[in-house]
């Protein structure tokens, strides 16, 4: 699947695969907030490798229908961090990839809050929450 965008200028094709990298890495850059996580809630641990481990692919999710796009993420939000702020981060590192290729935003994006570490011994609680952010 690419996004394709018709302008002026030509024709631009991105591939989705090309648009989760980007994504995996603004969220990889957001380690002090969030580990990406798989659809099950197991966080994927960050390995210090040059390269992007494949297991990141199970927490990024883009999906285009009919023209309109919709981005999922999956995470597990570390202790004493805020789920709504942390989500506010994760939708506009997303709509600035977006903005970047000059694509529209996303009709939707989800952030699938799968489970928060805990304060006491760093155990990850299981949680279910999802936030949704809706672009017209």
């Amino acid at each position: 699947m690419s996004v394709i965008v018709r302008n002026s200028y030509g024709a631009i094709a991105v591939n989705k695969g090309v648009i989760e990298r980007m994504i995996i890495e603004d969220m990889l850059g957001m380690g002090s907030f969030l580990m990406l996580s798989n659809k099950k809630g197991k966080p994927i641990k960050e390995k210090p490798t040059p390269i992007i481990d494949p297991d990141y692919f199970d927490a990024v999710e883009v999906s285009e229908k009919k023209d309109q796009v919709s981005v999922k993420i999956y995470i597990v939000v570390k202790k004493e961090k805020n789920i709504s702020e942390t989500a506010d981060r994760i939708f506009e590192s997303v709509e600035n990839d977006f903005e970047m290729l000059r694509l529209k935003k996303p009709a939707s994006i989800s952030v699938k809050v799968r489970g928060i570490e805990s304060v006491m011994n760093g155990v990850i609680v299981k949680r279910n929450i999802d936030i949704v952010r809706n672009n017209k």
